[in-house]
């Protein structure tokens, strides 16, 4: 995902960094450094709402749901954010002077409703020691539906304290319980696995379990009028593409031997296995590229292969059209 800036603006800026600076409260760094880089999962008592612009946010949210094999949506704005990180904090800057004026940046989210959540996480970085605005405009036409939810609030920053966006989040959901919150500031995300863990046990809030696990690792696969299915790993790469279905995606023909997409952004690996040799009916990602790749045809042993699954009976003969084909991921 991815506007000038006056000299008198950029005075008040300076200004303002300054003015925290002194408190020792970055607030000026909006979501994390430039350069670090509704999924349907569960079944029931979870949901976790994010925005995020560089992708920390993204992660610190697919840790929670994966964690929880919960709900995933996100939050995203009508208009991308600029890839050029000056640019976005002038947005961003504007978008916030523009909600105290009352008037809330349009966003590319809606939903029906929370009643069959018991828990909400939202998550959201913080910009200029505020909650993104993204997420704002999101809480200012939902909030009110959340009475009597309760709600887990996590963010991510330079180094900015999360007060000041908990208190907007108060006033966008009044009638919601809120619990402690989790903050990840720049030199704590390499500790974010055992951070959220440790919050998510202080909130009670345990794994929400399929039926059976087999079950849990199937697929659905629709080409055309034809649906095959297929069996996932139990591993975080697997996992992370289950989190994003139902997906539909354009799988591109490679090498005469194998079916690819990208998935955006791309899957977990952090602790994935390394090492396959594919086989006819074999789903992998190849992790240089980040593409995900149904072989139709048996390919090379690679250290670089992360094994995410194998498509069921005979079903990979559908895979073996000539061409591009369009396809439909769903549990």
């Amino acid at each position: 995902m991815k506007k000038l800036l006056f000299i008198p603006f950029i005075l008040l800026v300076l200004v303002s960094m300054a003015a925290c600076g002194s408190s020792g409260d970055d607030s000026f760094v909006p979501d994390e450094e430039p350069g670090m880089s509704v999924d349907s999962v569960g079944n029931g008592r979870y949901l976790v709402l994010y925005s995020s612009r560089s992708g920390n946010t993204e992660k610190v949210a697919r840790q929670i749901s994966t964690t929880l094999h919960c709900d995933i949506l996100e939050v995203e704005p009508a208009t991308a954010y600029e890839g050029d990180y000056n640019a976005m904090l002038d947005r961003a800057s504007e978008e916030l002077a523009a909600i105290d004026r009352g008037n809330y940046p349009a966003i590319a989210t809606s939903v029906d409703g929370f009643d069959k959540y018991d828990l909400i996480f939202i998550g959201y970085p913080i910009w200029y020691g505020r909650m993104a605005t993204p997420m704002q405009t999101f809480l200012h036409e939902y909030g009110s539906k959340l009475l009597g939810k309760r709600v887990a609030l996590f963010a991510t920053s330079g180094s900015s304290g999360i007060s000041t966006s908990a208190n907007e989040a108060r006033g966008f959901c009044p009638q919601a319980t809120f619990t402690e919150t989790l903050l990840l500031t720049s030199s704590g995300l390499a500790q974010m696995e055992s951070r959220v863990a440790t919050w998510l046990e202080g909130l009670g809030a345990t794994r929400e379990e399929e039926e059976d696990e087999v079950s849990s690792l199937k697929v659905k696969i629709t080409i055309g009028e034809r649906t095959v299915t297929a069996t996932m790993e139990d591993n975080v790469t697997a996992k992370a593409f289950l989190a994003r279905l139902p997906l539909e995606v354009e799988l591109s023909d490679y090498a005469g031997a194998e079916k690819i997409f990208y998935p955006s952004p791309k899957l977990s690996t952090e602790g994935a296995p390394r090492g396959g040799n594919p086989t006819a009916g074999s789903i992998m990602l190849y992790e240089p590229w980040g593409n995900v790749a149904i072989f139709y045809k048996s390919g090379s042993a690679s250290n670089s292969l992360i094994p995410m699954g194998q498509v069921d009976g005979d079903g990979i003969e559908v895979f073996r059209e000539s061409g591009s084909l369009r396809v439909k991921f769903e549990r």
